[in-house]
């Protein structure tokens, strides 16, 4: 069972998004994320950070302690 989220304001939540996104596609994303963070209608408070997924390195350990980098 997944665990909901908690974010608090004031807390920088990073985004990996295409580097190729419209406006009206960037709207929705922000919109999402507003849903997730449990605040739909506004962003007060929170600090969004967009980074291009092209330019992040994913590391992550597999439930027998594999780790994969990528």
């Amino acid at each position: 069972m997944a665990t909901k989220k908690t974010f608090s304001k004031g807390s920088t939540i990073y985004v990996s998004v295409p580097a190729n996104l419209n406006l009206e596609q960037t709207h929705a994303i922000t919109g999402e994320i507003l849903r997730v963070a449990g605040c739909p209608t506004c962003y007060s408070g929170f600090k969004f950070q967009f980074l291009d997924e092209a330019e992040l390195i994913s590391a992550q350990y597999s439930a027998n302690s594999e780790l994969k980098v990528g």
